[in-house]
């Protein structure tokens, strides 16, 4: 009778253990429902009210030019004229164009930028907070500061060209070629330090030893950096690519500030065709059709991204 009683109460023990963790842990989940609830309910006013008021006002021809027009519902007459525009197409070519170019430079400097950190362990502290600060200045002092030094009559860039007497134009945002290009070089100044720290922090992730392993088989720089680096960091590569692309995809401030999409709509990304719809031509509905749309395509990008970061997780 001994031994079956102190098994009963072995057993008894072992349950009162188990409900114990079970309420400790449903207090746990309770105290962080009532943590989250507050930011969940902001989060949830602050974009899911306007993404579904502009979802319903993209079904009408509401004009702020015209009276009573924000009860003229067309149901899809917006969407439908969306993709008959030549300049929407236009601008999301234009978008397209800056996405690339920005993310490929951004890219290969990143990893350029990340190598040469690595490889200095004894300062690169102090050169890692110095890559932070084209990220720390507003994106609208970056159009500033670009506009100013591009600027045809005072600029240090005309300065430059004057001085050396160089071959160069002097009015680079007049020409279409050359705006494009100042934008992208912009938006590669201010956030290929950003990708240079992910990809730092990728390099420092892999293993010694595979390096060791390569370099006592012979291997040099470029081979350990072909055969060992790149395929470790392809994920880390995957992401940052992934993220950059979902940003420059929504870029505004920098090409308002300095060409406001011009000469003409040479660079007139998305957000900036979008702006004018609503703000200038006062086309409300239409530019909500618009806002959908690039909702659809970065939400998208989201899953996407989760996508790859759940299969890494999983691998």
């Amino acid at each position: 009778m001994a031994p079956s009683l102190f098994l009963t109460t072995e057993s008894s023990n072992r349950g009162d253990v188990v409900m114990k963790r079970r309420k400790k842990l449903k207090n746990h989940t309770n105290l962080a429902v009532r943590f989250h609830l507050p930011t969940f309910v902001t989060l949830t006013v602050v974009t899911l009210v306007p993404l579904i008021y502009a979802l319903r006002l993209s079904f009408y021809d509401f004009k702020l030019s015209q009276a009573g027009s924000e009860d003229n519902f067309v149901g899809f007459k917006n969407y439908v004229q969306l993709f008959h525009d030549a300049d929407f197409f236009n601008s999301a070519a234009k978008t397209f164009i800056f996405m690339f170019f920005a993310v490929i430079l951004e890219v290969v400097i990143g990893i350029l930028l990340a190598l040469a950190l690595n490889s200095i362990p004894k300062v690169k502290r102090l050169f890692t907070s110095l890559t932070l600060i084209p990220m720390m200045v507003a994106p609208l002092v970056i159009g500033l500061m670009f506009s100013f030094y591009t600027n045809p009559q005072f600029g240090l860039y005309t300065w430059i060209v004057e001085r050396l007497h160089l071959p160069l134009s002097t009015n680079l945002t007049g020409d279409s070629f050359h705006a494009m290009v100042i934008v992208i070089i912009m938006d590669v100044w201010e956030w290929a330090p950003y990708m240079g720290l992910v990809f730092l922090a990728g390099l420092q992730s892999i293993d010694g030893e595979y390096y060791e392993a390569a370099r006592v088989d012979g291997a040099n720089s470029r081979q350990i950096f072909r055969t060992i680096t790149l395929p470790l960091m392809r994920p880390v590569i995957t992401v940052a690519v992934l993220l950059r692309a979902m940003e420059t995809f929504k870029e505004f401030d920098k090409p308002y500030i300095l060409t406001g999409g011009g000469p003409g709509n040479a660079t007139e990304v998305i957000d900036l065709f979008t702006y004018r719809q609503a703000f200038v031509q006062f086309k409300f509905s239409y530019a909500s059709a618009i806002c959908i749309i690039l909702f659809i395509v970065l939400f998208s990008f989201g899953m996407i991204y989760q996508r790859i970061t759940m299969r890494g997780e999983s691998d």
